[in-house]
């Protein structure tokens, strides 16, 4: 609570315009001796007593806006809101009111908790090995079937609430939370057009980030220079290999990723193909551990270029490119300008064999 009250105090000195204030009074299970509110993506929380299943929070937002509130019975009884003005969040019916945003928030909730249960039902049963090996083909691919509607009326309705609410900012939480299963093309646009209010708040900073990083991606723009050390610890520059007159394939990769693993033959008959036609490629590796990643390079016999800062998801490559799967591939044109991206399979060859004629 210490850092709600000193939030609270330094609001006093702001302007009555700038100020954020909020009150939250809620109630939760009995047995609940402390309530806790976090902002999301963040990770300190600030908590108060709970007195007869009852407990309030009071103080300055500081610009988060969106928070997850919880007290620490048994169950998981976290709700989220928007802390601002006099908010009323009840963690037994996990459901918010009191401000127009909050109630509007909740009404959209309601609606994609829908599609979310059923999608919880069917993995409860894939969860359930006995419920799962009892059940027929037919029988696990229409939970299949069922899972992947529910999936795409999920996203439908993030679009619908975004594209439908965006003088509001309750719809971050929803897109912040799914942009990464969603068209980037449909999550640009959302972002972008109408100067949404739901971007506006500290959290969607991220999926700014992102999509600066998903555009560095797009086909025809001049790729992005970064540094990482090769396999020996010497540091390198991208574009020591890139835009110097051949097509170079930037692979994204790991040694610990099967997916990886099994696309290097095609690389590598690529690769054997048209090296010495205008063909090469540079590795950036999502590795942390350097003697997986040297090692699978000898493994799989993998002749080209190879960089990596061993951090993992962290790796700049990822942050620079926005990569968030593996693996993902640019092949960048002789003048460093992107021409294709993510070619998987024959793709890479048949893509060469219409460049390199």
């Amino acid at each position: 609570m210490k850092k709600i009250l000193l939030a609270a105090l330094a609001a006093l000195t702001l302007s009555p315009a700038l100020a954020q204030r909020f009150c939250i009074e809620g109630v939760c299970d009995a047995k609940a001796t402390k309530a806790y509110l976090r902002a999301i993506k963040t990770r300190d929380a600030d908590s108060v007593e709970v007195v007869n299943g009852t407990f309030r929070f009071e103080g300055d937002a500081q610009g988060q806006t969106l928070f997850y509130v919880y007290s620490n019975a048994e169950n998981n009884d976290a709700v989220r809101l928007i802390a601002e003005g006099d908010v009323r969040a009840d963690l037994k019916q996990r459901t918010v009111s009191g401000t127009p945003e909050n109630e509007a928030f909740s009404l959209w909730q309601k609606r994609l908790n829908e599609q979310e249960d059923i999608m919880r039902e069917v993995a409860a049963v894939f969860k359930n090995p006995a419920q799962s090996q009892e059940s027929s083909d037919s029988l696990r691919q229409a939970l299949i079937q069922r899972y992947e509607t529910a999936h795409t009326t999920l996203l439908a309705l993030i679009k619908d609430c975004c594209e439908q609410n965006k003088q509001h900012v309750f719809p971050a939480f929803f897109l912040l939370e799914n942009a990464s299963m969603m068209e980037r093309e449909t999550v640009i646009s959302l972002a972008e057009e109408g100067d949404p209010a739901y971007m506006k708040v500290k959290a969607a900073s991220s999926l700014k980030n992102m999509i600066g990083a998903w555009k560095r991606q797009a086909v025809g723009v001049q790729f992005t220079d970064l540094e990482m050390a090769d396999t020996e610890g010497k540091m390198h520059k991208l574009s020591e290999f890139v835009g110097k007159g051949k097509y170079v394939l930037v692979d994204f990769w790991a040694s610990w990723c099967g997916p990886c693993r099994r696309e290097m033959p095609h690389v590598k008959a690529a690769y054997e193909k048209y090296k010495d036609k205008g063909f090469d490629v540079v590795g950036l590796s999502f590795d942390q551990d350097k003697e997986a990643w040297t090692g699978a390079i000898q493994s799989l016999a993998l002749p080209w270029h190879h960089l990596s800062d061993l951090k993992g998801w962290k790796c700049v490559a990822g942050e620079v490119y926005g990569i968030n799967s593996i693996p993902a591939t640019l092949l960048v044109g002789p003048d460093g300008k992107i021409v294709a991206n993510n070619l998987r399979g024959d793709a890479l060859e048949k893509k060469l064999e219409e460049l390199l004629k």
